[in-house]
C-alpha cells in the first residue's frame, strides 16, 4: 500500500510534469499542418442564441458558409496559440479586405464590433501562422481565408448532390460526409449541434485539414490523443459544437436573417 509521502511525490510530479508541458506548449510555435474552418452561419446563431444566450446578428449580406479559421496544428496536440505577442491586430492592414471580410468572415454576436473575430483570430492563431510564408503578414493571412472560402464552396459542394438549406428536410450524415470529402479527397472534421432529446443534429462546422502547400491531407482526430489545451486563452469564443453522430438525421438549416443592431 501506497504511503503518504509517495502518493504526495507521484502527485507533485504530475503537477510539475503538466506545468512544464504547458509552458512548453506556449514557447514551441512549431507547427506541422493547417487546419481550416467554416462555419454555417444559421446554426452558428442558434448556437450564439440558445446556448451561449447572447445575441445573433445574421446580416443578409451573409449568403454562404463562413470563416471561422486559419489554424496552424501539431499531429500530436492541438496549437501552437499565440505565437507573438509583440505582433497585435492592426485594422488598418486590412482595410481594403473589409468589404468581402464583413460577409465572409463576420462576427455574428451582437455588440462586439465587427473587428473583435478578427483580431482573435490573428493573435491567436494568424501570430502562428506567420512562420509559413504564403501566411507572414496579417494581410496574407486574411486574404488566404478569402480565397479558401472561394475554394471550399460547401455550399455548392453539398448543392450538387442535392443537400440544400431546409427547415424540413432531414439529411443522412453520410450524405453531407460523402459530398464534402468527395470534393476534399480527405478525412475532414464535421460538427453538429445537439437537440437536447439527441432526436436530431444540425450541421454547423467543418475542418479541412492543408499541408503547408496548402494541398488537402486527413485530418487528425484528437479524441485520442493527449492534448493539454491552452488554459490561458481567455476570450470566449469557443462554441457548443459536438462531432456529428452517423445514424442521427441531420438538418442543414435555412437562413432567417436578423434586424439590423438597432432594432435588437
Amino acid at each position: 500500500m501506497k504511503s503518504c509521502a509517495q502518493t504526495a511525490l507521484q502527485l507533485g510530479f504530475i503537477v510539475l510534469l503538466c506545468g512544464f508541458l504547458a509552458v512548453w506548449q506556449r514557447t514551441n510555435n512549431d507547427w506541422d499542418f493547417i487546419v481550416y474552418t467554416q462555419q454555417w452561419p444559421q446554426a452558428s446563431c442558434v448556437d450564439i442564441n440558445e446556448t451561449r444566450h447572447e445575441k445573433c446578428f445574421l446580416p443578409s449580406n451573409v449568403k454562404t458558409w463562413t470563416i471561422h479559421g486559419i489554424w496552424p496544428s501539431r499531429e500530436q496536440n492541438k496549437g501552437p496559440f499565440y505565437c507573438n505577442d509583440s505582433w497585435p491586430f492592426q485594422e488598418s492592414a486590412i482595410l481594403d479586405l473589409e468589404p468581402q471580410l464583413v460577409s465572409k468572415w463576420p462576427n455574428l454576436i451582437h455588440g462586439e464590433g465587427k473587428t473583435s473575430f478578427w483580431k482573435h483570430e490573428w493573435v491567436k492563431h494568424g501570430t502562428c501562422a506567420a512562420l509559413l510564408p504564403d501566411l507572414d503578414s496579417e494581410h496574407k493571412y486574411f486574404a488566404k481565408g478569402l480565397d479558401l472560402n472561394k475554394r471550399f464552396n460547401y455550399m455548392k459542394v453539398l448543392a450538387d448532390k442535392n443537400i440544400t438549406p431546409s427547415q424540413d428536410t432531414l439529411y443522412k450524415l453520410t450524405d453531407i460526409r460523402n459530398a464534402i470529402e468527395g470534393f476534399t479527397n480527405s478525412y475532414t472534421i464535421i460538427q453538429c449541434l445537439v437537440a437536447k432529446d439527441k432526436s436530431k443534429q444540425a450541421i454547423v462546422q467543418v475542418e479541412v485539414c492543408l499541408n503547408k502547400d496548402f494541398t488537402t491531407r486527413d485530418c487528425v482526430n484528437y479524441d485520442n490523443k493527449f492534448m493539454l489545451l491552452p488554459s490561458w486563452d481567455k476570450i470566449p469564443y469557443n462554441p457548443s459544437f459536438e462531432a456529428c453522430v452517423d445514424d442521427r438525421p441531420t438538418q442543414y438549416l435555412p437562413f432567417t436573417y436578423s434586424p439590423p443592431p438597432d432594432d435588437l
